[in-house]
C-alpha cells in the first residue's frame, strides 16, 4: 500500500528483533508475533464479515429484480421463475457495476492514504478504512432492506463511503505492512502465506455457514456480517499496534532524507500528486513493473469467481445459490490446504534439494500456479455437468495462491526502502483489475446468455486467458531478470579485467 510505507520498510523491510528490542531477543519476538496475530485477527473478521455474506446477499439481490420483473411477491422459495435470462443479466451487472464503485476509492486513494499512514501512522488510516468499509456496508443493507424507497441501483453510491480509508486496499495494504513492519525476513514469506490464509479459512468455514442460515432467512447471515465488522473493528482499536512509531530508534529513520520524495506535503492525501510520483517510480522499474502487472490480470480473471461462479452453476446446473455457494468453500479448502502444506513442501524441495535461488523459486510456483488457474477456468467454461465443474474448480483452488509468490518475487525485486512504493502499486493494479473486470465479465455472461447454452460459461474463457497473461508477464520478467543479471556480471568482468 502506502507510497511512503516505504519509509517504514527501510528499516530491514521485515524488521530484526532488534528493532523492537526492548528488554531481551525472546520478549521482543514474542511481541512482534503478538502484534501480528492482532493484526491477522482483525484482517481475518473482516474476511467473514465479507463471505458470511456473499451468497446471501445475491439472493437477496436476486430477489428484489424478479420482484421487480414479474411486478409481484414472487420470492426466495420460487428460484425457478428467478432463474431466468432477464433477471440474471440484470444481478450480473448490478453486482459488477456496485463492484465497481467500491474499487474507485481504492484506485484512486490507496497511494494517498498510504502517504498517509507514514505520516498519522498505520493504526490510524487502518481504523479508518474499516470505518469506511462498515458505512458502505450499512448503505448497501438500508438500500435492499427498502426495495420500495430504494431503486436497487442506490447501491451503486456503497462506494462513495469508501472515500473514507480508500476501503478494502488500505485494509488489505495496511495489514501487509504492519507485517512487514515486525516480521523477521526469512519468515516474511511464511507470514504473507498465513494472512492470506484468513480470507479462505473465512471463505472456506463461513461461507456454508452463510448459505445453511440462508434456509431461514438470508438477513440472518446478512446482520451477522455487521457484527464481525464491528468485532474488527474493536480488536483493531484495542489490540493492533501502531508500528510507524518503530522506525524512530532505527539506523534506517536516518535515512528517510536520502529517499526517493513520495510524502505528501499535507496530511490531507492528494491523489494527483502521489500517483505522479508513483508513476515516475514506475517508469524506473520496468522488469517490476512487468510483475506486478501480472496482478492486474490475475485479479480481471478472479472477478469470475464470486457471484458470477453462483450464478453460472446455478443457470447450468440447477442449483440454488446456496448449493452452488459450497463452490466456494472447496476452492478456500483447497487453496488453504496449497498454503498451510503444499506450498512450503515445494519451497523446501526446490530450495534444498535443487538449489535454487529464492527468487528463481518463487518465480517458477507464479508460473505454476497461473498455468492451474487458467486450466481451471477453461475446464469451468467447458462443464456440462458438475463433474468437470468441480474438476475445474479444484484446479482452479490449486493455483489460487497466485498472489503469495509474485507479491514474494516483487519484493525481492526491489530496494527495500521502495517497498512501500511497490506495495501501493500492486494494490492499485488490483483494484484496476477488480474495477474493470466486474462489469466486464458481468457483460461476458450477459453475452454468453444471449449466444446460448454453448457459451454461458464466456467469462470463464476470459479469465482463462486473463491467466495466461499473467504467466506470460511473470515469465517475461524473469527473462529480463535473467539478462539484467548476465549484463552487469558481464559489466563486472569488464572492470576486474581492466583493473
Amino acid at each position: 500500500m502506502t507510497s511512503n510505507t516505504r519509509l517504514d520498510e527501510t528499516l530491514p523491510l521485515l524488521r530484526p528483533p532488534s528493532v523492537l528490542a526492548v528488554s531481551t531477543p525472546d520478549d521482543s519476538s514474542f511481541r512482534a508475533w503478538r502484534a501480528i496475530f492482532c493484526t491477522a485477527l482483525t484482517f481475518l473478521l473482516l474476511c467473514i464479515s465479507s463471505h458470511i455474506s456473499l451468497a446471501p446477499l445475491t439472493a437477496i439481490l436476486q430477489d428484489i429484480v424478479c420482484r421487480e420483473y414479474y411486478a409481484d411477491s414472487v420470492g426466495l422459495d420460487s428460484p425457478d421463475r428467478c432463474n431466468i435470462d432477464p433477471v440474471q443479466s440484470r444481478v450480473a451487472a448490478i453486482n459488477g457495476w456496485r463492484e465497481v464503485s467500491e474499487s474507485l476509492p481504492a484506485m484512486l486513494l490507496a497511494v494517498p492514504y498510504g502517504t498517509l499512514s507514514d505520516r498519522i501512522g498505520r493504526k490510524t488510516v487502518l481504523l479508518l478504512a474499516i470505518a469506511g468499509c462498515f458505512l458502505s456496508d450499512v448503505w448497501t443493507r438500508l438500500v435492499f432492506w427498502f426495495p420500495s424507497f430504494f431503486p436497487v441501483q442506490a447501491v451503486w453510491f456503497s462506494g462513495v463511503w469508501q472515500i473514507i480509508g480508500a476501503g478494502a486496499a488500505t485494509l488489505s495494504s495496511v495489514t501487509f505492512v504492519i507485517v512487514a513492519d515486525l516480521c523477521p525476513p526469512d519468515q516474511r514469506t511464511t507470514a504473507f502465506s498465513h494472512i492470506q490464509s484468513a480470507t479462505l479459512i473465512s471463505q472456506f468455514l463461513f461461507t456454508p455457514v452463510g448459505a445453511f442460515m440462508m434456509t431461514q432467512s438470508p438477513w440472518i447471515p446478512v446482520f451477522i456480517s455487521s457484527a464481525f465488522m464491528i468485532m474488527a473493528l474493536g480488536v483493531a482499536v484495542l489490540f493492533v499496534p501502531e508500528t510507524l512509531n518503530l522506525q524512530d530508534d532505527t539506523p534506517g529513520s536516518q535515512r528517510i532524507a536520502s529517499l526517493p520524495k513520495i510524502s505528501a506535503r499535507h496530511y490531507v492525501p492528494n491523489p494527483w500528486h502521489s500517483l505522479k510520483a508513483l508513476a515516475r517510480w514506475l517508469k524506473q522499474n520496468a522488469a517490476v513493473v512487468v510483475v506486478m502487472s501480472s496482478f492486474f490480470t490475475f485479479h480481471l480473471g478472479e472477478q469470475s469467481i464470486g457471484p458470477l461462479l453462483l450464478q453460472y452453476a446455478s443457470r447450468r446446473l440447477g442449483w440454488t445459490l446456496g448449493e452452488a455457494s459450497h463452490l466456494l468453500s472447496l476452492r478456500a479448502g483447497v487453496n488453504l490446504l496449497v498454503l498451510i502444506f503444499l506450498i512450503p513442501a515445494l519451497s523446501n524441495v526446490l530450495l534444498r534439494r535443487f538449489k535454487m535461488r529464492e527468487i528463481v523459486k518463487d518465480t517458477l510456483l507464479a508460473q505454476s500456479s497461473s498455468v492451474l488457474l487458467a486450466l481451471g477456468s477453461g475446464t469451468i467454461f467447458l462443464a456440462k455437468s458438475w463433474q468437470p465443474l468441480l474438476a475445474g474448480q479444484i484446479l482452479f483452488s490449486l493455483g489460487y495462491a497466485f498472489a503469495v509468490p509474485v507479491r514474494s518475487v516483487v519484493t525481492r525485486m526491489v530496494e527495500t526502502s521502495q517497498l512501500g512504493t511497490a506495495y501501493t502499486a500492486m494494490e492499485v493494479l488490483t483494484y484496476a483489475g477488480v474495477l474493470i473486470g466486474g462489469p466486464l465479465l458481468a457483460r461476458c455472461f450477459k453475452l454468453g446468455l444471449s449466444m446460448g447454452e454453448t457459451w454461458l460459461g464466456l467469462p470463464f474463457l476470459v479469465a482463462c486467458a486473463c491467466f495466461s497473461l499473467s504467466l506470460a508477464a511473470v515469465s517475461l520478467a524473469a527473462v529480463q531478470k535473467h539478462d539484467g543479471n548476465s549484463s552487469c556480471e558481464a559489466e563486472a568482468g569488464d572492470d576486474v579485467s581492466r583493473g
